[in-house]
């Protein structure tokens, strides 16, 4: 198993979606994405901003936190997922979260992933993504870990 981390302190917006444009021209399709951090860190804006480097309209990027999943369309089908509000691991089986993860030419991104890893963490690949505050109000540590 290959494990590749690499850490970005960014100062800006712009920055980090440059971070996310980098990770996306790494994806061939397949790829579990999995997001933790702290409410308002930035999960959003960089799945925003991954997608959009997907070819998926900015504008229909937004947290599925109400809806659970959310599907874009781009390179590769993207599957929006957000474990906030999910209670059990067995509303995840039920709304077909391992199925999506087999579809093929997808990305599936979760947001509050750590909430619910027994349905992810025998995945591959897959690339664990944290998302930490810094000093400045737009400052971030991102930290991209890939598991092949």
């Amino acid at each position: 198993m290959d494990f590749a981390k690499e850490t970005f302190f960014v100062k800006n917006e712009a920055e980090t979606v440059a971070v996310a444009e980098k990770l996306a021209s790494t994806l061939n399709g397949g790829e579990l994405i999995v997001f933790d951090g702290d409410l308002g860190a930035g999960k959003t804006f960089f799945t925003g901003a991954l997608c959009e480097a997907l070819g998926v309209d900015r504008k229909k990027v937004s947290s599925p936190t109400f809806v659970i999943m959310k599907k874009y369309s781009g390179k590769f089908d993207v599957y929006h997922w957000d474990f906030y509000r999910i209670s059990s691991v067995d509303e995840l089986y039920i709304a077909d979260f391992p199925e999506y993860l087999k579809a093929e030419n997808s990305v599936t991104i979760v947001e509050w992933a750590d909430m619910f890893k027994e349905c992810w963490e025998a995945h591959r690949p897959r690339i664990e993504i944290k998302i930490r505050f810094g000093i400045g109000e737009n400052e971030r540590e991102i930290s991209i870990g890939r598991i092949d």
